[in-house]
């Protein structure tokens, strides 16, 4: 933002208190973790969100980072010699932002003020290295990574910081805590600590459509988890509105023209279009694997069936090798080009596997619809990508190896085991799916997913 849109905005914020709300008889002292001051989205998500509280009644409190932490998501490698003077900047902008709206805020320096940080604990491995992941965008950890000695201890540090972050607070025992994500070092090891101790933590993400949150209490914002809820509805079947609102959703999918992120380059094709343009033959099964982003936190961590996502996808390229009877396609996440990797799945492919002709590696730029290959598709396998929902909607089953939130809800075909993934490609039937059943849970799923965990927040968008 240039410096007369900050402007421009703090001048709107002051507008925001003018509004009235019944309030509370319940006062409750709520702590607001904007962690990275320089997030303008955070910021204006959890000033939203503080103001609506402070005009029913509640204390609030913001706690923000000045320039303590060493390294976060917005302290990106390559820009080191500007870390501190966008710090310093993000930092000015921000409070002048919660000066304008008036909320309360206080400095992590403050607040950790005459605390002595503890020694980095290895508890929290899995933590530091899904930063290091997130921060170098690769989804393996080699030595020869520039500077990994020198970034790993500032993460360490990170990670000691919010971890007395979480402590202090579990002394002051505030009603609730709101924060982002409740991942990597930033908020990682301080939503551990309030877990751990009962604190109410409510968590929120942005969501996968356009002007949307998705709000969680104690669970962090990467895990998608609905399954409480899940619980609830899932033997109940969508009235006529409600399949008209998924149905019109799900079709905007095939575009992404309601979501984030475009992640469908290509036109939907008839099945001949599509067979014909991979060159596969029709009169043969064919299986469809589709990958995630090897760093990305919605992948990281998750395996059941394999150790590691690479090790799944070389080894099921091998098997097809050597079943010439079967088809493989292999499409490679288009958030590779999005969001952004150092470590392209095409490339860790073909410099560890030469495909045999039965099998297709589709590229993260083509311009194929991953609708279009659903389409064409014997089965789908994934790792935790939200194809592994959308295929039975269209009553194709799917194979899922790894932990992600629509395993175990009914329309799956749920890997336990290389082994019994293996057994499972060989000797795969499909008489054996119950199509109809799949498909009504999968539809009743994304209603909940898509519609109803997705909280429309429009209001954070200005327009002149």
């Amino acid at each position: 933002y240039s410096f007369f849109a900050k402007s421009n905005l703090i001048a709107q914020a002051k507008g925001l208190r003018k509004f009235s709300i019944n309030q509370n008889s319940n006062r409750q002292d709520i702590y607001v973790l904007l962690m990275l001051s320089g997030s303008n989205f955070h910021l204006y998500i959890e000033s939203l969100l503080a103001l609506g509280l402070k005009k029913r009644g509640h204390k609030i409190t913001f706690i923000m980072d000045h320039n303590m932490l060493p390294i976060h998501e917005l302290k990106k490698i390559g820009n080191e010699e500007n870390w501190d003077s966008q710090a310093e900047t993000d930092f000015i902008f921000a409070t002048k932002f919660l000066n304008a709206i008036g909320l309360t805020y206080i400095s992590i320096e403050e607040f950790l003020k005459d605390r002595e940080l503890s020694v980095y604990d290895e508890k929290y491995n899995s933590i530091l290295e899904a930063t290091l992941l997130k921060q170098y965008k690769v989804g393996v950890i080699s030595k020869d990574l520039p500077f990994l000695d020198k970034k790993t201890e500032l993460i360490k540090t990170a990670i000691m910081i919010s971890d007395e972050i979480g402590k202090k607070l579990v002394e002051i025992k505030p009603d609730s805590v709101i924060m982002s994500h409740g991942i990597y070092s930033t908020w990682g090891p301080l939503f551990n600590v309030l877990n751990g101790n009962n604190i109410p933590t409510l968590v929120h993400s942005r969501g996968k459509k356009m002007h949307s949150q998705v709000f969680n209490w104690n669970k962090t914002g990467d895990s998608w988890d609905v399954s409480d809820e899940w619980v609830k509805v899932k033997d109940k079947p969508l009235n006529s509105t409600e399949l008209n609102t998924i149905n019109e959703y799900l079709e905007s999918r095939i575009s992404h023209k309601d979501d984030v992120f475009v992640y469908n380059f290509g036109k939907e094709t008839s099945n001949k279009e599509t067979i014909d343009f991979l060159n596969l033959d029709d009169n043969k099964p064919i299986y469809t694997l589709f990958t995630n982003v090897l760093w990305d936190a919605a992948s990281a961590h998750r395996e059941i069936a394999f150790n590691n996502p690479v090790e799944w996808v070389i080894e099921t390229i091998e098997w097809f090798n050597k079943h010439p009877e079967k088809q493989l396609i292999v499409k490679i996440h288009p958030a590779e080009i999005v969001i952004g990797t150092n470590m392209p799945f095409y490339e860790i492919i073909i410099n560890r596997i030469t495909p045999e002709k039965n099998v297709r590696i589709i590229k993260p730029d083509a311009k194929v619809n991953s609708w279009s290959i659903y389409a064409i598709s014997t089965v789908g396998i994934v790792h935790t990508t939200t194809a592994g929902m959308e295929m039975p909607l269209i009553n194709k089953p799917c194979m899922v190896v790894s932990q992600t939130h629509y395993r175990e809800k009914g329309f799956t075909i749920d890997i336990n085991s290389k082994e019994e993934y293996f057994t499972t490609l060989a000797n795969f039937d499909e008489s054996s799916i119950d199509y109809d059943k799949n498909r009504d849970l999968a539809l009743r799923y994304s209603y909940l997913l898509f519609i109803r965990y997705q909280i429309p927040v429009s209001y954070t968008h200005l327009r002149a």
